[in-house]
């Protein structure tokens, strides 16, 4: 890599991204509101395993945290700096920093022919991240799932090679390594159980060799013992306390089939968020005719539908959300109170980018897509929380997609469009949680929210 203007650049955009990082933290940026709960959940929890576990596990459900709590144990018994919150919360920081160069590193090993600048470039976006960057900044524990499934990727990616193969030590080594570290992103994020079937039924569909496939269920089954313990120990998911179960209790209330037609709209149109970048890049790279070729008919093919439903009222619920529904519904709030037709608009976008990736590789796209979407609508109510970053992660690190190509035809245009939209995403939530509505009551006044 020869030190040029445009690396010395590359280098300052990476500095600046990295500094704003670190600013976020000392000024307790708290960009999508979040960040107070860690003082109420996630600290509270640390200090209590650290006392006493057994009395902790068996306690659990009072602590009003619906999650196991593997990550909790991480920071009560590895993180040296958990006896003090702002020592804990400069560490958490700093955990989530390395996830950006983990993300680098194991990008690169996909043998991308760009220099490390680029890659690593390409992954300070996740230091731009509003939902990433608050996790890290206030000592919450998502972003510890986002660094099991990085690295349990690339061990995926490794398996893929000699799939149909008889391991070798290497291969048997790479195949324990990732059902342990999927193990671990599902403890950290239960959403994350995805990635164990996904991968089950790439090893089904590709042919693998047999001894793989037996290798991988026996390691899944000795490292989904200490959950199962788990869940016998509390006698279901998580832990119910007689009187204080929320939502009408949590399989069939929380989590329950029929929130996925609902939520279908809404998880569409954060695959038209997190990926509109890269159709900006390709439309300024194809031109205009080709871009139309490829996306018209499957855009005005979901829109018509969706415009149909909205017209029936089957959609009216999307105009009433207080809570959830990402980034795009808000915004087409501020518009208009109780409209909906920008979330129609980006749901659109997401579909026909999703039948892109279907149509370059249909069975390992539907193989990871179809899990990632059932098992994200599941909840009664779906936040933009819970794919950010893993849209990126998976288009990255799975999905074969001639969207890559594309975005290193012209890098350095292709790196100034997607920091760019980032960073105005980032600029976005931090005036909207610190300025505009500071409180979820502010919010609710202008929505005229009971």
């Amino acid at each position: 890599m020869i030190l040029n203007k445009k690396v010395l650049l590359k280098f300052f955009i990476i500095f600046l991204i990295s500094v704003s990082f670190f600013l976020g933290h000392f000024l307790r940026e708290n960009a999508v509101g979040g960040g107070l709960e860690f003082y109420t959940m996630e600290w509270p929890i640390i200090q209590s395993l650290k006392k006493d576990f057994l009395f902790t596990i068996n306690n659990y459900g009072l602590m009003n945290d619906y999650t196991m709590p593997f990550p909790h144990m991480l920071s009560a018994y590895i993180n040296p700096f958990s006896d003090n919150v702002t020592n804990f919360q400069l560490a958490n920081t700093i955990i989530s920093f390395l996830i950006f160069i983990i993300f680098a590193i194991i990008l690169k090993k996909k043998k991308l022919y760009i220099d490390f600048i680029d890659v690593f470039l390409i992954s300070s976006v996740f230091l731009l991240l509003p939902f990433f960057r608050t996790s890290a900044f206030w000592g919450k524990q998502e972003n510890y799932g986002w660094l099991f499934l990085i690295i349990a990727f690339y061990f995926f990616s490794e398996i893929k090679k000699n799939i149909s193969k008889n391991p070798n030590k290497r291969d048997i080594l790479n195949i324990i390594f990732f059902c342990l570290t999927s193990a671990c992103a599902l403890y950290a994020r239960q959403a994350l159980f995805f990635l164990p079937i996904s991968y089950l039924l790439y090893l089904f569909f590709n042919n693998a060799s047999k001894k793989i496939i037996v290798i991988s269920i026996i390691s899944f089954a000795i490292f989904s013992i200490p959950g199962f313990l788990l869940m016998w120990t509390w006698g279901s998911i998580f832990h119910a306390v007689p009187g204080t179960e929320p939502w009408g209790g949590f399989l069939g209330g929380w989590i329950n089939y029929n929130h996925i037609l609902k939520n279908l709209p809404i998880i569409l149109s954060f695959f038209g968020f997190y990926l509109l970048p890269f159709l900006m890049i390709e439309l300024l790279n194809s031109g205009f005719k080709y871009f139309f070729y490829r996306y018209f008919k499957s855009f005005l093919f979901a829109l018509t539908i969706l415009f149909f439903l909205s017209q029936t009222n089957l959609l009216n619920y999307l105009g009433n959300y207080t809570q959830g529904g990402g980034a795009v519904l808000k915004v087409n709030y501020l518009i208009q109170k109780n409209n909906f037709l920008l979330l129609l608009v980006f749901s659109s976008i997401g579909f026909s980018i999703l039948v892109r990736f279907v149509k370059e590789d249909t069975k390992n796209s539907l193989i990871i897509l179809l899990p990632v979407i059932i098992i994200y609508t599941l909840p009664k109510l779906l936040h933009q929380e819970y794919v950010e970053p893993l849209i990126l992660i998976i288009f990255f690190l799975y999905l074969k997609t001639d969207l890559h190509k594309i975005y290193l035809k012209n890098i350095s245009l292709s790196h100034l469009i997607f920091i760019s939209y980032f960073a105005i995403y980032l600029i976005g939530s931090i005036y909207f949680k610190h300025y505009a509505f500071s409180s979820y009551e502010e919010w609710k006044i202008f929505l005229n929210a009971q």
